[in-house]
């Protein structure tokens, strides 16, 4: 079972709202890209951060904080940087830097997030996470063409 200070909710309701059996994630591709232009790294990290504040059930201004803060907090925190450095592919170094972290501090983070993945739910809600983050940031990279064999219209 996953523990409370994970997720804010049990899993399985997690995972149905990921799936699509609950309520949308409150933000669509179309709102990211109505952003006016920001650089790609802020649309990442906003995505990201986004779709993590939603599934964990954390404050957008508890996850900026600059220092640790409650248990439940740094968990998402360390969920999202383990997206910015698995889905998105950027360097420790870049992670860090986007989130205002050490290198070492995302490193941690990665270490401790892929060792939860042994736990069947939190692996399925990490699962989601990914898809959900790719999903978002697939139409900007489509449409800036950064997707390779991509055909923009």
């Amino acid at each position: 079972m996953v523990h409370p200070n994970y997720v804010s909710s049990e899993p399985h309701s997690i995972i149905a709202r990921l799936d699509g059996a609950g309520p949308p994630i409150a933000h669509s591709s179309q709102q990211i890209s109505a952003i006016a232009r920001p650089s790609c790294r802020d649309v990442k990290r906003a995505v990201i951060e986004r779709t993590v504040e939603q599934v964990f059930g954390v404050a957008h201004c508890d996850l900026r904080r600059s220092t640790r803060g409650r248990a439940k907090v740094a968990r998402a925190r360390q969920v999202a940087m383990y997206l910015a450095h698995v889905v998105c592919g950027m360097t420790l170094t870049d992670v860090g830097r986007l989130f205002d972290r050490d290198r070492t501090t995302v490193s941690h983070a990665c270490s401790v997030i892929e060792d939860e993945r042994d736990n069947q739910a939190f692996d399925r809600v990490l699962e989601l996470l990914e898809m959900a983050v790719l999903a978002l940031l697939r139409p900007r990279a489509l449409r800036d063409g950064l997707v390779p064999g991509a055909m923009v219209q």
